[in-house]
């Protein structure tokens, strides 16, 4: 169902002014008809000058109304929504308005605000990343020498432990070494500037040989995947390492998000920018339920990207899913809603990092089913 567009501010004062200036002449001429011939005519002329004041009276009232109505006040919630935006709450927003000119206002500025809601975002990660890869140059120096070292000493020890209390002993040193193998690793992954090679990739080609591999590692075994790949090939600019990456961390977390256990979704699908613009419906929906309105990230990056054609991403799980108000905090370095112990927060920002390096945009919400839903979007290579 189509939602019908505004009026112009134009149309509507000349249709409401038009409308009570219609009425007023109308009660004028209907009022001299009927009491031309019962008024005494010495205070006829006194009668109409009342009559027509009243009238006049009336119509500036009405209009005063109306371009009160129409203009002054939206104009008035937009001025104070804007001061209060350009005092720092970039939680407010223009209420939409009745006229299509103040309605396309409102919009504009609440798409501003949107957007540098996002440059913010993207600046507070541009510094924490400056931040970072001053710290990994220190810690491959500082913590890998003498943490390859602690290595070697378990596995000395380990040889020599002969009680079983010793044996565990190692075992715990020997895992929680490795445990902080990883973070410096993954730390220096994600701050790390690396060489990479763009060129041309097949993300359903990708996202097969993530799922295979995961399969037979058997990170998948337990949760019910319903993979679902495009008919045809799609064919996007970017890095095969970086995607590979992109995927193995949202299915991942995904995993770990369920705890092993639950239905997890990969779809890939190639949609063009119109379908995006219109909405989307969901499997199930009626012909008579209205689309699903477009996402406000999906819009923003539509507007600042020329490409026809995308290729959609989206990672649904049935997990517990991601409070409102972590939905964007997710992305940030060293955040994460694990326990302590359970991860280092740089898995989903190596996919935000992934995507951005691909020109594409991702965002999460929550998903019908309650869980968490990652979609992506990335622009198709062109031929």
């Amino acid at each position: 169902m189509r939602v019908p567009r505004p009026l112009s501010v134009r149309s509507e004062l000349l249709i409401n002014i038009g409308v009570v200036a219609g009425a007023a002449l109308f009660l004028g001429v209907a009022s001299v008809v009927v009491l031309y011939d019962v008024l005494d005519p010495a205070y006829a002329a006194l009668y109409m000058g009342v009559l027509i004041a009243v009238d006049v009276a009336v119509f500036l009232g009405y209009a005063a109304y109306q371009v009160n109505r129409v203009i002054v006040k939206p104009l008035g919630d937009a001025v104070d929504a804007a001061e209060a935006i350009a005092a720092g709450n970039l939680t407010r927003r223009i209420p939409a308005a009745d006229t299509a000119e103040l309605d396309n206002l409102a919009a504009s500025v609440n798409r501003m605000t949107d957007r540098l809601i996002e440059d913010r975002v993207h600046l507070v990660r541009a510094e924490k990343m400056a931040s970072i890869g001053r710290l990994a140059a220190g810690i491959a120096h500082e913590v890998g020498n003498p943490l390859g070292a602690i290595t070697g000493y378990a596995h000395v020890l380990r040889s020599s432990a002969g009680t079983p209390d010793g044996k565990d002993a190692v075992a715990g040193l020997e895992r929680e070494a490795a445990r902080i193998d990883r973070i410096v690793r993954g730390l220096l992954d994600y701050a790390r500037p690396s060489l990479r090679i763009s060129g041309r990739v097949d993300v359903g080609d990708v996202a097969r040989n993530v799922v295979d591999l995961l399969m037979s590692q058997g990170s998948l075994k337990t949760v019910d995947l319903r993979f679902s790949p495009a008919s045809e090939s799609l064919i996007v600019a970017g890095d095969r390492h970086d995607l590979e990456q992109m995927f193995i961390n949202l299915l991942l977390n995904a995993v770990d998000a369920m705890q092993a256990r639950g239905s997890l979704a990969l779809v890939l699908r190639r949609t063009s920018r119109e379908a995006l613009l219109s909405g989307a419906r969901r499997d199930g929906d009626s012909d008579s339920q209205s689309p699903k309105p477009p996402s406000p990230r999906a819009v923003r990056w539509l507007d600042e990207r020329p490409a026809k054609d995308v290729v959609m991403v989206a990672v649904v799980d049935s997990g517990p899913g991601i409070p409102e108000e972590d939905l964007e905090r997710v992305f940030e370095p060293f955040y994460t809603t694990k326990e302590p112990g359970k991860g280092t927060g740089l898995g989903l920002a190596i996919v935000a990092r992934a995507v951005e390096n691909a020109s594409g945009t991702i965002w999460v919400t929550r998903s019908r089913e309650g869980g968490a839903a990652f979609r992506i979007l990335l622009p198709m290579a062109q031929s």
